[in-house]
């Protein structure tokens, strides 16, 4: 069995990322990001605070900005207009969940889509599926490239994705099918999910319910990815495989935490990266 913790893919890469944000920093350009807060969630400051500091670590200048919990729909739309207009900024965050009274489809497409980091825009989902990616959601992107790490085969093998948002389980399934698997996209009221994950080589999950997938679930030899964070009243973080039970059984797992949730800052910023040394023509 293999356990894909993330603690030295995350150490290399972090270091490839601050040589490459230095050099265009040499060639003058200065990467900047701001991160919009709305209110005071502390699980959403908590991962802002994250951000910014492997912002720092690897040289992008980075802002906060912290809105009060009654902003408007308006209002947040014009602070995001703000940036969506400064030059001086290339990456935009907003820090979800909002408030309720604010409608994230129109956050959504108000962002400008070359600054939006974590690829809310719905047209960067619609790229995807018509396999010319934009910008991809960290968090997929942070799955598929563990799985890649540890030389995952997808063509030709049966992959369930249990979990259907726009941010997580939609683009996995569909990069998992771009590479070749045949892919059952299922969500926690799917009735035969045990039959279809015992059928599955790759089972992907991130549906916010500890221990959901358990080891009668899994077949022997699989490759289990957990996206799945759940806090319990100690503020210990769960995921949605039952691991002590699963883990046994597969060829490969990523435990939670140490599994994907620590690429997903790199993730961020490497895109970010990706995008100023194209639009700066420079060669990586």
């Amino acid at each position: 069995m293999i356990e894909i913790r993330s603690k030295e893919y995350v150490k290399v890469q972090t270091a490839l990322l601050k040589q490459r944000v230095a050099e265009l920093i040499k060639n003058g350009v200065q990467p900047k990001a701001v991160i919009l807060l709305c209110g005071d969630d502390e699980a959403s400051a908590a991962y802002a605070k994250v951000k910014r500091k492997f912002a720092d670590k690897v040289g992008i200048e980075n802002e906060l900005v912290i809105l009060p919990t009654n902003t408007t729909t308006d209002e947040f739309v014009a602070t995001l207009e703000k940036y969506n207009q400064d030059d001086s900024i290339q990456g935009i965050m907003i820090e979800l969940p909002l408030p309720k009274q604010i409608d994230y489809r129109t956050v959504a497409m108000a962002i400008d889509m070359d600054k939006d980091l974590d690829a809310i825009h719905p047209i960067h989902l619609g790229n995807l599926l018509s396999h010319h990616p934009s910008r991809i959601p960290n968090t997929p992107l942070s799955a598929m490239s563990l799985m890649e790490e540890v030389n995952t085969i997808f063509k030709g093998k049966r992959a369930v994705m249990v979990g259907r948002s726009t941010i997580v389980g939609k683009p996995l399934a569909e990069l998992m099918l771009q590479k070749g698997a045949t892919v059952t996209l299922a969500h926690s009221q799917t009735q035969n999910l045990p039959e279809l994950t015992r059928a599955a080589d790759i089972i992907c999950i991130a549906v916010g319910i500890p221990n959901y997938i358990t080891a009668d679930m899994v077949s022997p030899g699989a490759t289990v990815i957990d996206i799945g964070t759940t806090y319990d009243e100690n503020g210990k973080v769960h995921g949605d495989v039952d691991y002590a039970s699963v883990a046994p059984k597969t060829h490969a797992i990523t435990p939670v935490p140490g599994g994907v949730g620590p690429v997903t800052k790199l993730m961020v910023f490497k895109q970010m990266i990706d995008k100023l040394e194209e639009v700066n023509d420079f060669g990586r």
